[in-house]
Parts: C-alpha cells; sequence; structure tokens
C-alpha cells in the first residue's frame, strides 16, 4: 500500500502541477546527496523544476502517525532534502490518519515543513480535486525562478 499512494500522489501532482503550471516533475530523484563526498544519497519522492530549477520537493508517507503527531525521522529527512536543495519550504503528503495538517519552522533557519494529510476514504473525483488543490498550494509555496515568476515580480 505504501507504493501505491507513492504512485498515486506523484502521478496526480506531476498531471497538476505541470498541467497547470508547467514544468517538469521528477520522481525518486538520484540526483542528490547529503555529504560533500556523495555518500550518502538523497531520494525525494517529488522534485518540481522550473526553468531548469529545483523549486519544491515533497515525500510521500503512507504510514500510521504516531500518537503525538507527525513521526520526527520524516521531517528530519525533509529537512535535509530543503537544506541540500536550498529550498525554504519542504512537503510532506500523509494519508489522512487523526491528524491535522500542520505547518513546522525549523528554529535558526526559517525553513518550512508543512505535513498535508489525502483523505483516502473519498470518491476519486474528490481525491483528485483535494490534490490539485494540493498542488496549488505546492505552487504558491515554492520558490520560482525569476523567469517564471509573474510579471510583477520579474526583474527588470
Amino acid at each position: 500500500m505504501p507504493q501505491l499512494f507513492e504512485d498515486f500522489v506523484t502521478v496526480a501532482l506531476r498531471e497538476a502541477l505541470e498541467g497547470v503550471y508547467g514544468g517538469k516533475v521528477a520522481d525518486q530523484s538520484r540526483d542528490y546527496h547529503l555529504d560533500e563526498d556523495d555518500r550518502v544519497p538523497l531520494r525525494p519522492d517529488i522534485l518540481w523544476r522550473l526553468g531548469g530549477q529545483t523549486v519544491a520537493v515533497a515525500d510521500a508517507k503512507y504510514k500510521a502517525e504516531k500518537p503525538a503527531g507527525y513521526p520526527n525521522a520524516d521531517l528530519y529527512q525533509l529537512l535535509a532534502y530543503c537544506t541540500v536543495l536550498g529550498l525554504k519550504v519542504g512537503h510532506l503528503i500523509y494519508a489522512k490518519g487523526n491528524e491535522d495538517p500542520v505547518r513546522h519552522v525549523v528554529r535558526s533557519t526559517g525553513t518550512e515543513i508543512i505535513c498535508h494529510a489525502l483523505n483516502l476514504s473519498q470518491p476519486p473525483d474528490m481525491l483528485l480535486a483535494e490534490a490539485r488543490t494540493l498542488a496549488k498550494h505546492i505552487h504558491d509555496k515554492s520558490r520560482r525562478p525569476v523567469a517564471d515568476a509573474p510579471p510583477s515580480l520579474r526583474l527588470k
């Protein structure tokens, strides 16, 4: 079930992000490492690239959250992705359980890790609509390159 959930999230976000906002969604990228010697590989589930730059990262997690909230290890993993990619925002996407979506801002860095929860018990059309809403949120929080920024934000 975890692989099925990850595949669904990847395809749904690819269709929504590329179809509406452009760019390219890469899944399970093997292009990045945590360390300078390239001994610790990073495998983010979803990278969204615009204008040749990675502007968003997300990881899908189909697992039960612990009683007090989302697992800390997932937060650390996303923080590593954001740090290596130079992003200030990362997204964790869970199958909806007992937890509401939550946002964490990491001390001393300002990096934001946003935990989203998709409700898998709803009809397919509503689930896809929820995935499109998630894609819009990822778009709105992304660090877009200047060439892809709205005209009012482009450097002159």
